[in-house]
């Protein structure tokens, strides 16, 4: 379920907010009774509906009911999410979707304190509020620093019946780099070379005490160590490299591995120019 503690970035980047205003919106469309439980104004032939920064007031409703179903959600308050979400409620959480019966029947106490949010966003379209909130994970007693863990909330609620209700609900964790490491020049070396997958050919090298890939061969890209045999790329948390040992301890290949995939690279050959230092 929702609100777990999360390694995140602070940056929050707004062509990814963007692709959680689709995903929220399609949600919507396709939700059961959708369509006959709307009640959009009507759109002019040859015009758009345009977001709306919300008023104050709309604002200051939304984020007070908000804080209302941050608290319940650790108080077991099956009630205040059950008030205050509509009868087709989704909660959505990086591809596992959770209807209104089943997300409350998860719900119980955990006397845990809730998410504070840091950052809170209001754009309405229509009688429809797409709601963009930033939270920070408080410390645990006794747990791990949380002091780099955030969730994005995406959320779309609709006014009904002279009530804004909570449809759906997207959350994500916001991602940051590992700590690195420094790898010595030897170890460098040692993942130093060119590694082949289908037609494509990697590039990894050392220069001026960092270690580089590249594949073309021409652009390349510094990546850092988070252990001896893992790299990632800063900025970029969702793929890391991963190399691969034969028993005597030399590096054979790489996998590039995602949350959810892998690509194999297989090491053909030390790189021919050796390292720049």
């Amino acid at each position: 379920m929702m609100l777990a503690p999360s390694r995140s970035s602070p940056k929050i980047l707004m062509d990814k907010r963007l692709v959680y205003l689709a995903l929220c919106l399609g949600l919507a469309a396709a939700t059961p009774g959708f369509a006959s439980s709307t009640s959009l104004p009507e759109i002019a032939s040859g015009s758009s509906a345009r977001p709306r920064t919300a008023e104050a007031g709309v604002t200051r409703i939304l984020r007070q009911n908000d804080e209302l179903l941050l608290n319940a959600i650790h108080r077991g308050d099956r009630e205040t999410w059950d008030r205050l979400t509509t009868s087709d409620f989704m909660y959505v959480e990086e591809g596992d979707v959770n209807r209104k019966p089943e997300f409350l029947r998860q719900l119980k106490e955990d006397g845990l304190a809730p998410l504070v949010i840091r950052e809170y966003e209001v754009q309405v379209i229509g009688d429809t509020a797409q709601v963009f909130h930033r939270d920070d994970v408080p410390q645990r007693p006794g747990g791990p620093s949380t002091g780099n863990s955030h969730l994005l909330m995406t959320e779309t609620w609709q006014h009904i019946d002279g009530c804004w209700l909570l449809r759906i609900v997207h959350t994500d964790r916001i991602r940051v780099d590992p700590p690195a490491i420094t790898l010595s020049p030897q170890q460098m070396d040692e993942l130093v070379g060119a590694y082949r997958s289908g037609t494509m050919t990697y590039v990894v090298r050392r220069q001026a005490g960092q270690i580089l890939g590249s594949t073309d061969g021409t652009h390349f890209e510094v990546l850092m160590a988070e252990t001896r045999d893992v790299l990632f790329e800063p900025g970029n948390v969702w793929v890391k490299k991963i190399f691969q040992r034969d028993t005597k301890g030399r590096v054979t290949g790489f996998a590039d591995r995602s949350e959810s995939s892998e690509r194999a690279w297989t090491r053909v050959a030390a790189e021919a120019q050796g390292p720049v230092h």
